[in-house]
């Protein structure tokens, strides 16, 4: 009863105090409460409001109980920085759509690649009228590769063939370095090929052959060389050549060295 009475006195005699003169005693004042007895100072601190040393209390705790400062490593982590802002072209720009070509046939219509009146293979590539015709007259579909939907034709057809003559038109200049883009559009197609266990056959044959593109096909790990006028290797010693079936590779090697159309 006591300690709640003075308890009202001091807080009835603190309502007297101007406010001013309050907060200079919350400024100066702990000096003062630092040197009376704690039970007294308490007093005093819950009589004014005063809350001094209980943060430098806090962070002495933290301290002791976290020496190397590991509790506060998260709130210390830095930012990541802000993503540079992007306007104008480069905000519409999207990254490449894997099963664009796929859509464009869908669009423009699905080619045929089924087998013919003689079940030989559907055929789907570049190539030159001469090697065409020739493939067609041994009763095989050719289906041309076209810049946009050759990677999507050359996921169903059974072989493909790639004519060193047949870079004209539409892939005029894919075996130069001014061509990558129709390159690469035939690369990813061959190696969509390959990964199916689809042949993918390279006639070598004409002038092009010393084109920096030309040369990057000899070398490809899914592409099969044939050249033009010279006797295919035969797959196994035992090989009879004149027993042996006039398949797709002795047409090709059969084929003239140049087209002369």
């Amino acid at each position: 009863m006591a300690r709640t009475s003075i308890q009202k006195v001091l807080r009835r005699s603190a309502q007297t105090i101007p406010p001013d003169t309050r907060r200079v005693l919350r400024r100066k004042g702990g000096a003062v409460l630092r040197r009376m007895p704690t039970p007294v100072a308490q007093e005093i601190r819950d009589l004014f409001g005063v809350k001094w040393g209980q943060q430098k209390n806090t962070r002495a705790a933290g301290r002791a109980t976290d020496a190397l400062g590991l509790a506060t490593a998260e709130k210390q982590r830095p930012r990541p920085a802000a993503s540079p802002t992007v306007t104008g072209r480069g905000a519409a720009a999207v990254g490449p759509d894997p099963k664009a070509s796929e859509r464009l046939e869908r669009a423009l219509g699905l080619a045929d690649v089924s087998r013919g009146a003689t079940g030989q293979r559907s055929i789907g590539g570049i190539l030159a009228p001469d090697v065409r015709g020739r493939l067609e007259e041994a009763g095989h579909r050719v289906v041309p590769f076209v810049p946009g939907t050759s990677t999507a034709l050359a996921q169903r057809v059974e072989s493909v063939v790639v004519d060193l003559e047949g870079f004209r038109g539409v892939w005029a200049g894919a075996l130069d370095a001014t061509g990558v883009s129709l390159y690469r559009e035939l690369d990813a197609a061959l190696k969509a090929a390959s990964e199916r266990g689809v042949t993918c056959w390279l006639l070598v044959r004409g002038p092009r052959a010393h084109r920096i593109g030309a040369l990057a096909l000899m070398q490809a790990p899914h592409v099969l060389p044939l050249r033009a006028g010279e006797d295919r290797e035969p797959m196994h010693f035992t090989e009879d050549p004149g027993d042996a079936p006039y398949g797709l590779a002795d047409v090709l090697s059969a084929s003239e060295e140049a087209y002369r159309g």
